[in-house]
């Protein structure tokens, strides 16, 4: 018996070293619960998104796979794998033609993507209780922002106590969740991305539909209007990308730039000319002092299609296909509005061709030119560009064109692989366009030459 003494005792010991205290023990029992809410949110996302692929919604399948490494933090192990495999698949299967998808399984999709962000919601609430229980604040504080930003509403009760989407808030965040949202009614709060900076968005009107919420303070009537128009654009804009964002869309609208310019700076957003859509806060920003509303009209079409299309799949595309997106639907001549109903396809403004005609960039510079670079430097130069932008988009998708089917193949896989994209941010546009350079690198010179001809002819 006592040879085994030393070694009891050095049980005993280790036995002391390796006791937990109660709140040591209470914060593991918090990490494992985070470790498996988060691997839940990522599943939960990368089923919906094998079930998109297997219907045939192959961007909206990406979006999603990409979303469950994102909103797990990274802790589902499945998902940057499927994302691989998705992104690495060969030319034959974006060459293949697919059939449109309905609009009943768009709405199917979209019911079930509403309905993970709503469990998101939820999940990230809970998260943020056990985080505030074990007295991680910080921690409490960035799980109940991630909830804000998927549309969760703060309710103040009569007593003051705070809930967002239904669920308690600490007394300790009440100031906090103040400080990060805006009323949109008496008692109740949503987020705004600019409270951070301290911007606080004093009389402003809101009109808002399911899709399309709408914050000016211009007058009544032109609210209405912007909201019109606006929302006419949607179901366009679906036709043209086989699908929509699941998230509500936000236009913001200032009617003085000094006020413009101070919510791109507390949203830390880079500076702009008129207008922009902010992919990071979801929201098309505009500013409309100066602008008469047949341009104040085609603005707002123009950067809601940006900001549409990113909804859909965020590929970063270049800036030629970018802006002649964005153009076909909010530039000079290619819309017409007359209150009530919206027309699209028109050609461009004559006098914006006839500057381009005059003076269009060699392809290979134009396919390489940063358009916001351009427009601040030369406006005229700038205008140019959007205006070959849209010409020469337009000109790559004539049905009987020799490049239209390629072009489509390109388009379907930068959007379908999702490349260069995938975080809050605008992405690197360099993967699509050397995609581009690949397929039809060969045939630039071709290109540009059938392109001047038919620009001639418009």
């Amino acid at each position: 018996m006592p040879r085994l003494l030393p070694v009891l005792t050095c049980t005993f010991l280790a036995a002391i070293a390796t006791a937990q205290t109660p709140r040591e023990l209470k914060e593991r029992d918090h990490d494992d619960r985070v470790l498996r809410e988060l691997q839940e949110v990522g599943k939960r996302h990368l089923d919906l998104g094998l079930w998109a692929r297997d219907v045939g919604l192959v961007p909206q399948a990406t979006t999603q796979i990409l979303r469950a490494d994102a909103a797990s933090q990274g802790k589902h192990p499945g998902a940057r794998t499927v994302l691989g495999v998705m992104r690495g698949y060969g030319d034959a299967f974006w060459q293949r033609e697919r059939k449109r998808p309905s609009r009943a399984l768009l709405a199917d999709y979209a019911r079930r993507a509403a309905d993970a962000d709503r469990r998101d919601r939820k999940s990230f609430l809970e998260l943020g209780k056990g985080s505030m229980a074990v007295g991680r604040v910080d921690e409490g504080k960035q799980y109940t922002l991630q909830a804000l930003q998927l549309g969760a509403e703060v309710v103040i009760d009569p007593k003051g106590k705070h809930r967002v989407d239904g669920v308690a808030i600490a007394p300790e965040l009440a100031d906090w969740l103040v400080q990060q949202t805006v009323e949109i009614r008496a008692g109740a709060r949503v987020f705004e991305p600019a409270a951070k900076g301290g911007f606080t968005l004093r009389g402003f009107r809101e009109q808002a539909s399911e899709r399309l919420l709408v914050r000016t303070d211009l007058a009544a009537d032109q609210l209405a209007q912007l909201h019109a128009v606006a929302s006419a654009v949607l179901p366009h804009l679906e036709e043209r990308l086989d699908g929509a964002p699941v998230r509500q869309l936000v236009l913001l609208v200032f009617g003085k730039r000094a006020d413009f310019a101070a919510y791109l700076q507390s949203l830390g957003a880079p500076a702009a000319g008129s207008g922009l859509a902010e992919y990071g806060s979801f929201q098309t920003i505009v500013c409309a002092e100066g602008l008469p509303d047949p341009e104040l009209h085609g603005l707002v079409l123009h950067e809601l299609s940006h900001l549409f299309f990113f909804g859909v799949a965020p590929a970063a595309m270049p800036d030629w296909f970018a802006e002649g997106f964005a153009e076909s639907f909010g530039g000079q001549g290619t819309f017409t509005w007359n209150g009530k109903s919206l027309q699209l396809g028109g050609v461009m403004a004559k006098d914006r061709l006839d500057a381009l005609r005059a003076a269009p960039l060699p392809l290979a510079q134009f396919l390489t030119t940063n358009a916001e670079r351009t427009l601040l430097m030369d406006r005229a130069a700038g205008l140019r560009f959007y205006t070959q932008a849209w010409a020469f988009q337009r000109f790559l998708r004539l049905p009987e064109g020799r490049w239209a089917q390629r072009f489509a193949q390109w388009e379907a896989q930068c959007r379908g692989a999702v490349l260069g994209g995938g975080g809050a941010g605008y992405g690197d546009p360099q993967p699509a366009a050397a995609q581009f350079e690949r397929l039809f690198g060969k045939d630039l010179a071709a290109i540009e030459a059938k392109f001047l001809a038919w620009l001639a002819t418009l």
